[in-house]
């Protein structure tokens, strides 16, 4: 909060305008889309690292088979949704079928995915022929927000339910928490991690699809940037709802945060090298106040 209020102090408080708040909502609508896919793996107890370039290649996909291609959006988008669930699937079956260890797992496809996302687009970026219909769905503003704001705040209470109300998301908690007992209490562990990878990869391809739109260009390289600052908002996220455990909520309010935050660099005047450096300090303290939080609530039960 003094961080905020001393670059607003330096900026007259165009800083913390509302204005400012808004675009700055809406230019990272997609980077919360990633935390809160990461934020449904962690919950289910495993790590994505793929999250980041699904993201990219689901947004180079749905330009090259719109600009490229020429396929309308009621053909290009249904079909990046089911290569972006294959991709999932494929994370989920490798971690809880063939037991290959998540971090790894994910690590290898997830290099793989930007692979797919060069190669398609022969390594350039793509500023022209994307469908105006998807610009505008993201573009378009309602009451003075862009809905790409609006499509955050469905997927937060959208995911709030399931963890909340659902069967399934008692079951993720549970496989997260402690899969052994989980297991014993009768929770189908396996298939709940692996439809937590699904998920997860569903949640990026919306990321991907609201990144495309909303920027009017896709970048094959951009997504795995995109994978820092989503863990970051996850941990951070978990310490702000002040539990034991990740939250959705506590993401996508850690991950607006966050880019405020780097929005008061710039305002600053800081280098480019400042962010990163940033992002790797949020991370890092995130996950021990996380870990801090986790044995003090332990001591206490």
């Amino acid at each position: 909060m003094v961080f905020y209020l001393v670059v607003a102090g330096s900026n007259g408080w165009g800083f913390l305008s509302f204005s400012n708040i808004i675009s700055v909502l809406s230019q990272n609508s997609h980077t919360a889309f990633a935390a809160t896919a990461v934020t449904v793996t962690l919950i289910a107890g495993q790590f994505d690292l793929s999250v980041g370039a699904l993201v990219g290649l689901s947004s180079t996909l749905v330009a090259v088979l719109t600009a490229s291609q020429g396929l309308s959006l009621l053909v290009a988008v249904p079909l990046v949704i089911l290569i972006a669930a294959a991709m999932g699937l494929l994370n989920g079956l490798l971690v809880t079928r063939v037991g290959v260890n998540a971090f790894i797992a994910t690590l290898g496809t997830g290099t793989a995915f930007t692979g797919i996302a060069v190669l398609v687009t022969n390594g350039e970026l793509i500023f022209t022929g994307i469908a105006p219909t998807l610009i505008s769905a993201m573009r378009t503003e309602v009451f003075g927000l862009r809905l790409v704001v609006v499509y955050v705040a469905v997927l937060m209470v959208a995911l709030w339910f399931v963890a909340s109300r659902t069967v399934f998301g008692r079951r993720l908690f549970a496989s997260g928490a402690n899969p052994i007992a989980a297991q014993l209490a009768g929770v189908p562990v396996r298939s709940t991690t692996l439809a937590a990878f699904v998920v997860t990869a569903l949640i990026a391809c919306a990321g991907g699809l609201v990144m495309a739109g909303n920027f009017g260009s896709a970048n094959p390289t951009a997504g795995p940037e995109l994978l820092l600052p989503a863990f970051a908002a996850a941990f951070l996220g978990s310490s702000i709802v002040g539990k034991d455990r990740f939250s959705v909520l506590g993401t996508i309010v850690a991950t607006f945060l966050l880019a405020l935050a780097l929005n008061g660099l710039d305002v600053l005047g800081m280098s480019a090298g400042a962010k990163p450096i940033f992002n790797g300090l949020v991370l890092v303290c995130a996950v021990a106040l996380t870990q801090t939080l986790r044995r003090r609530s332990a001591r206490r039960n």
